[in-house]
């Protein structure tokens, strides 16, 4: 996180109820538009990106005595996206892929035709977990090609102003994404982007079982410049300056520093004898597999104490055990060359003094 971000967020509260406050979050909306692409709403909720995608699968399925979802799973997040729906009692139709692998177009084009009365597909673009990328543009345009009324809702968490996306010109119904990520803020702030098909079913639709995960109360506010509920004033603030500093940069500047810093780590992973995790990576993040005799607990808490740098481990799911297997490293947000150089030189390190023989 940059340090006028952090200086922003530790000025004094004002009050959410005052033109002050509106002024500011009206600005933050329309930022928001631009970095999603779209022209349609960008809702802004307190609370985190699984907050924001819940309220997104619970306000805009169908309505009907069985209605029916396409949930897309090819990691850990995707699996949480289709255990909200079977919290939720929803019929799915689950297409799960290959932890490291990627759904296709043809793929989902085919769950569809199989199954004409898909209400949402629930998609990662960037699966944060395996460090893996899809090919949404095809995507959302097979959905569209279908010729249903399926709605597609995108986690957009480890994707939105990391990598090239472009909302209304793909033809992506719902987009959601996270503060924490590369957005440059704290965790607090979730964010739904609505296109014209899903302000529609918002109209049709009555959630049952959820009050404030509505979105049609989000929605209703944010057209007066609003919120319904109390908000983290002060994570909006500092989200209003986060992106005015991407605008300044430009955001195709933002998506090319960040496949730069992708491709010099993987490169460099590979250099140390690694072997990637992913077969279609993403540029948010990277990962790699451990070597053989490598502790995963004991190599990233060296990372921590000796080097102060942070970086994550792997997660268990359904489809992979990767708890311990593997690392990854961030390229989101405020994060230069520099940084990424200091932390592949501390792994190179640590995984030398652990008994990696590097070329």
């Amino acid at each position: 996180m940059p340090e006028p971000v952090l200086a922003e967020i530790a000025k004094p509260v004002i009050h959410h109820r005052t033109s002050q406050f509106r002024d500011i979050f009206a600005d933050l909306s329309q930022r928001l538009q631009r970095l999603f692409g779209t022209e349609g709403p960008v809702l802004t909720l307190a609370g985190s990106g699984t907050t924001a995608f819940e309220a997104a699968q619970v306000s805009l399925i169908a309505p009907g005595p069985a209605p029916r979802a396409l949930t897309v799973a090819s990691g850990k997040f995707g699996e949480r996206w289709q255990d909200i729906y079977q919290a939720c009692r929803v019929e799915q139709i689950r297409l799960n892929v290959t932890w490291g692998s990627c759904p296709t177009a043809e793929q989902v084009a085919q769950a569809l035709q199989e199954n004409p009365d898909i209400s949402v597909v629930t998609l990662v673009h960037s699966e944060t977990s395996t460090a893996t990328a899809c090919d949404l543009q095809s995507i959302a345009q097979a959905v569209r090609e279908h010729g249903c009324d399926a709605l597609l809702i995108v986690d957009g968490i480890t994707s939105v102003a990391a990598l090239p996306l472009h909302m209304d010109e793909w033809g992506i119904d719902v987009l959601v994404t996270g503060s924490q990520k590369a957005l440059m803020l704290p965790p607090g702030l979730g964010f739904v982007g609505l296109g014209p098909r899903a302000v529609h079913r918002l109209q049709q639709v009555k959630p049952d079982g959820c009050y404030s995960l509505d979105l049609r109360r989000w929605l209703e506010s944010w057209q007066d410049r609003d919120v319904p509920f109390t908000p983290p004033v002060n994570l909006i603030r500092g989200q209003r300056l986060a992106l005015e500093m991407i605008e300044s940069h430009g955001i195709a500047d933002v998506w090319a520093r960040t496949a730069e810093l992708a491709d010099m780590t993987r490169g460099r992973l590979q250099s140390m004898g690694l072997q990637l995790i992913s077969d279609s990576p993403s540029d948010s993040l990277t990962g790699a597999f451990y070597p053989s005799g490598v502790n995963d607990g004991a190599f990233r808490a060296a990372l921590r104490e000796k080097h102060a740098i942070q970086i994550a481990g792997g997660q268990d799911g359904r489809g992979g055990q990767w708890k311990g297997k593997i690392f990854r490293i961030s390229h989101m947000g405020h994060v230069d060359a520099d940084d990424t150089r200091a932390a592949l030189d501390a792994i190179e390190t640590q995984l030398t003094a652990a008994g990696h023989a590097i070329g």
